[in-house]
């Protein structure tokens, strides 16, 4: 490992070679404010991670801490995993912010300045929150509202009477949901990105249609005083007619011709993919019910439009190569579309060329040194308890007499020979005992129903651990989706204020494609 400082590093992001940028601290520390182009790994989930968001072992990986010594830890874990290019930003993140470059609070920075970008350059209309209720209380029915968020964050709350397509399959679906060219077609989400670009999807697929996105979203609709609506399972028809399907790809070629996409056959993946010394990510962008049927060995499910909406949170390679997968083709191609507006090198695989998809996947498990135990054998009295799950599901229960931490923090604990990890998977388990080399190092998978049983007390703390010590908890999203107007508010001047931080070489690379 080598030591840079941020201008060194500034300067390398700004380069054509292949870079990793990421930021190591946890959810809470990330959130409150992180450099532009950096991907989020936090320790205590790196080793878990690392092969999915940085597949190439030669890939120079930056990684940035609060100069506290996690870097350093997090680039020895590296090693050991065969990684041959680390680099730690010297100082951290304050002195990534004293050499006078931006430092961008909450998540996905890239994918929603891109929106804003989108909104600004490409024209994309928006309606407000007070105009739609109007329409609606006059009894104005032409008009259909497609809730563009996943399934679930639908689910949760959503625009009275929306029904759920999720970004992606819109250009795909909305001609089995639309009744006519004249009805207006209204695209919400949350706030605002998934808002603008899904509605800029559908007016690049030039219809007839009056195409909107809802200003500020759910966030607006509330802040305008209107009620939500709770648990709607309304949705996209999975099931398309022969006529939609052969009309989508004829669409999906001629987007093909209009942007300059580029479309590979499945050996030239395989050619790309066997190089050892480049990266190349390859993407699946059907639903889930589709993927469940039969996927292909080498791509990674990103359903829904979620990969525009938050690269930084699947991938973490710069200027490498971005492959596409969808069967149906038109999903691919407006992904990749968005995905080259956005500055990366990104390709359609052709799905008339590829292998015949797998239909029994089995997950690799990791598995450490650390013992399983059940709750029957977690000894209270001779073991040092440490619980990693997240900082609410200890405060809201927990065995008395345990201890919550984090990985990061867990050098930082007086412990007995013995240490009991109580965990909420595998994988964090396996990972925090690898902090206790020298001790002997139990883990369970158990919950409080479980300790309840076995007539271990319990505890409820809804004050500890403090907020002050909860670095797992990302506070920057939560007020909002918890109601909180004033929180909703800031969050939207957040959003719309990303463009005014951005510096030259960031906005260089939020580029839409226009045809």
């Amino acid at each position: 490992m080598e030591f840079r400082s941020p201008q060194y590093i500034k300067q390398l992001l700004g380069e054509k070679q292949e870079v990793a940028f990421i930021d190591v601290r946890e959810a809470a520390e990330y959130g409150s404010g992180h450099p532009f182009f950096v991907s989020h790994i936090p320790y205590s989930v790196l080793e878990a991670k690392i092969w999915n968001f940085v597949p190439c072992r030669v890939t120079t990986v930056i990684l940035i801490d609060g100069a506290n010594g996690i870097s350093e830890k997090a680039a020895h874990h590296l090693e050991a995993e065969g990684y041959e290019n680390i680099v730690i930003t010297e100082g951290g993140i304050k002195a990534w912010s004293d050499a006078g470059y931006a430092l961008y609070e909450g998540i996905s920075a890239p994918s929603k300045s891109f929106g804003e970008i989108v909104e600004h350059e490409l024209g994309t209309v928006s309606i407000s929150a007070p105009d739609l209720k109007a329409r609606m209380d006059t009894g104005d029915n032409n008009f259909i509202i497609l809730d563009g968020r996943t399934p679930a964050e639908y689910n949760k709350m959503t625009i009275p009477g929306s029904t759920s397509c999720p970004n992606a399959e819109l250009v795909l679906r909305y001609k089995a949901m639309v009744p006519n060219s004249s009805t207006d077609i209204i695209i919400n989400c949350a706030g605002r990105t998934r808002s603008l670009i899904g509605a800029q999807s559908l007016r690049m697929l030039g219809l007839p249609n009056k195409v909107y996105a809802l200003e500020n979203g759910t966030m607006g609709w509330k802040l305008a005083g209107l009620e939500l609506e709770y648990g709607a399972k309304r949705s996209f028809p999975i099931e398309l007619d022969e006529e939609i399907i052969i009309d989508t790809e004829i669409k999906a070629n001629e987007l093909i011709d209009e942007y300059s996409v580029d479309v590979i056959e499945h050996e030239c993946f395989q050619e790309w993919r066997s190089d050892r010394s480049r990266t190349t990510y390859l993407f699946d962008v059907r639903t889930e019910e589709e993927y469940k049927k039969g996927y292909l060995k080498e791509a990674v499910h990103a359903p829904g439009g979620q990969l525009i909406q938050a690269t930084d949170q699947w991938f973490a390679t710069r200027n490498a190569r971005i492959v596409v997968y969808d069967d149906l083709r038109i999903r691919a191609v407006m992904t990749v579309i968005w995905l080259k507006g956005m500055g990366h090198d990104a390709y359609v695989l052709n799905e008339q060329t590829t292998l015949p998809l797998i239909l029994n996947r089995v997950t690799k498990k990791r598995c450490g040194n650390a013992e399983f135990i059940g709750p029957d054998e977690i000894d209270i009295l001779n073991s040092t308890i440490i619980d990693v799950r997240s900082s609410q599901e200890y405060r809201d229960s927990h065995i008395v007499g345990a201890i919550w931490s984090i990985r990061p923090n867990l050098g930082e604990q007086k412990v007995k020979e013995e240490v009991v990890i109580i965990a909420s998977d595998l994988g964090t388990a396996d990972l925090a005992a690898k902090e206790f080399p020298d001790k002997n190092t139990y883990f369970s998978l158990s919950t409080p129903e479980q300790w309840q049983k076995e007539g271990i007390e319990t505890a409820s703390t809804p004050n500890d651990p403090p907020d002050e010590d909860r670095i797992d908890f990302l506070f920057h999203t939560h007020g909002r989706h918890s109601g909180n107007l004033d929180h909703a508010r800031e969050y939207l001047r957040w959003e719309i204020g990303l463009l005014a931080q951005l510096d030259e070489q960031e906005k260089s690379v939020l580029r839409p494609l226009k045809a």
